[in-house]
């Protein structure tokens, strides 16, 4: 199975996920209130990597002129049964065009550890990006206690065939790679981005509210999200 493949199997739930699960819920929650922080004053938009449209509907419903790409049609396809303003492609980064500079704002979620060539996603979205402009991701957090855990019993269930931890962590079989928060703002570096603000999420659990912010931190959260801004 392919990479685009799994998430054409993941796409029908994918948007559910985000009202269903807790801890998806928290991480829209978390990554909304970044956006609205960080991009006040709409523009263009690009939603690279945008999954079934949960974020791209958001800065639509925010003013922004969005457009979106993924490589999974499936999850193309379940971004345009609800009704939105995005103009959504089905394509890769890699065959994805755009004028350079043509976009105020930049967001990808959970797709640049799938790529092979990291460096050259990374140095794509930075052309794209206008000078002035923002770029948001999000990674796996390779310092994170939960992603060591994670690849422990991944390593088990390999090991097993499949017998111990059926079918937990798939999507470990299609990741490329994961950052430490260093890592990844020494890429960006690299691209002439400075790094506005990172934060830390998806603590593993979903409640109590008052005890997640103590697990998204650096030494146990799975994901870094950070903000770029693209020197003028």
């Amino acid at each position: 199975m392919k990479t685009q493949e799994f998430f054409d199997t993941e796409a029908p739930q994918w948007s559910a996920l985000y009202e269903e699960d807790p801890r998806f819920h928290r991480r829209y929650r978390r990554i909304t209130q970044l956006l609205s922080q960080l991009l006040r004053n709409p523009g263009r938009a690009l939603d690279a990597g945008c999954g079934s449209g949960v974020f791209s509907r958001y800065l639509s419903l925010k003013g922004w002129q969005v457009t979106a790409f993924d490589a999974s049609p499936e999850m193309i396809e379940a971004a345009e049964e609800i009704p939105s303003n995005v103009q959504y492609q089905c394509s890769t980064i890699e065959d994805f065009a755009s004028p350079d500079a043509s976009f105020d704002a930049i967001i990808s979620f959970s797709m640049i550890e799938y790529v092979e060539d990291d460096h050259a996603a990374i140095h794509k979205l930075a052309k794209f990006l206008k000078p002035g402009g923002i770029l948001i991701v999000s990674v796996p957090n390779r310092s994170g206690l939960l992603r060591k855990l994670e690849g422990i019993i991944f390593g088990i269930r390999t090991v097993s065939r499949n017998r111990i931890f059926s079918n937990r962590g798939e999507y470990l079989k299609f990741q490329k790679q994961q950052y430490t928060s260093f890592e990844l703002d020494f890429l960006m570096r690299q691209e002439g981005l400075k790094k506005l603000r990172g934060i830390y999420l998806n603590a593993g659990i979903a409640s109590p509210e008052w005890l997640l912010p103590i697990f998204e931190r650096r030494w146990w959260a799975a994901m870094y999200c950070a903000a770029y801004e693209k020197k003028s």
